[in-house]
């Protein structure tokens, strides 16, 4: 039964969807891959060549693609790296595409280097032997042909690339749950009043050449394409909106959307997505912004 409070909530989502643009693009159905359930009608996972793995649901599905060998539910990626599209087709006719995205094995780095891009050299062990800071056995080949590839509705794999200097290709891993995660608190921005098609990004993956040269921490969960440093950005100016509308753009624009994400944790959809929640103010290198991050335990900053 609706309540006055309901039927406002409803409303608000509703403008948010037409008046504003933001549509949350759900499927009628989801899939699991690679240990993530996925809702939306875009989504894309990253596997190593010639790596067979299994598409899920619990409804009826099928899957059909031009370029990679599919049986079933089983698809067997290609040995050589890119984009892959799939089709996978819901019963009643929907249907959802899934980016299935080739690696680079991280093997074929000469020194410091994959074809031409530095990426520097990751730890040689975990640490506290914590496999999420396994070294990623392969990256993504970026390239200004396939750079504004759609990973889920509202992100594309530009948004993720590493600031350092250096010319195409370029390289990048991007954690599923990551991906998830960010559509997840993008509609709850939305429903929150603050409407946008996107997050404005400070930072995506990080090279750990990259991660040195601006002195952050060894392990950071950029390093391992776990994490975002992101802002809301409504006129599209690249940087953190007067979200209080107090005419000062400040900590407390920030302290806004720190506020949105860390109402979230306790809630049953957001325990897969537990992680770290940074707060930085506006300095002389950047303007403010939270931090986000899958880590899987809680971290407050």
């Amino acid at each position: 039964m609706y309540t006055f409070k309901s039927f406002i909530a409803a409303s608000l989502l509703l403008m948010a969807s037409s008046v504003w643009g933001y549509q949350n693009e759900r499927a009628n159905f989801t899939i699991e891959v690679n240990g993530e359930i996925n809702p939306y009608n875009v989504f894309s996972v990253f596997v190593m060549p010639e790596k067979e793995f299994k598409v899920s649901s619990v409804q009826n599905i099928t899957m059909k693609s031009q370029h990679l060998t599919i049986n079933g539910l089983s698809i067997k990626s290609p040995s050589n790296p890119g984009i892959y599209p799939v089709q996978v087709i819901h019963e009643g006719g929907e249907e959802m595409l899934l980016n299935v995205m080739v690696l680079t094995p991280i093997t074929e780095k000469k020194g410091e280097y994959l074809s031409g891009y530095r990426i520097g050299n990751y730890p040689t062990k975990p640490l506290r032997d914590n496999p999420i800071y396994n070294r990623p056995t392969g990256l993504f080949e970026v390239t200004k042909e396939n750079e504004n590839t759609k990973l889920t509705p509202h992100f594309t794999l530009k948004q993720f690339l590493c600031k350092q200097a250096g010319d195409y290709p370029k390289y990048v891993i991007i954690r599923e749950r990551l991906l998830l995660k960010l559509e997840y608190l993008l509609e709850k921005t939305n429903r929150s009043g603050y409407a946008i098609e996107t997050f404005g990004f400070i930072s995506g993956y990080r090279t750990p050449f990259y991660n040195k040269s601006i002195k952050n921490v060894q392990y950071s969960r950029h390093v391992y394409g776990g994490a975002a440093d992101i802002f809301i950005d409504q006129d599209k100016n690249g940087a953190m909106d007067d979200l209080n509308k107090d005419g000062v753009i400040d900590e407390k624009d920030v302290r806004i959307f720190y506020q949105i994400v860390d109402n979230e944790y306790d809630k049953k959809d957001y325990h897969k997505f537990r992680g770290g929640l940074g707060f930085y103010k506006r300095n002389k290198v950047h303007h403010g912004f939270i931090h986000v991050d899958v880590r899987g335990t809680k971290a407050r900053w």
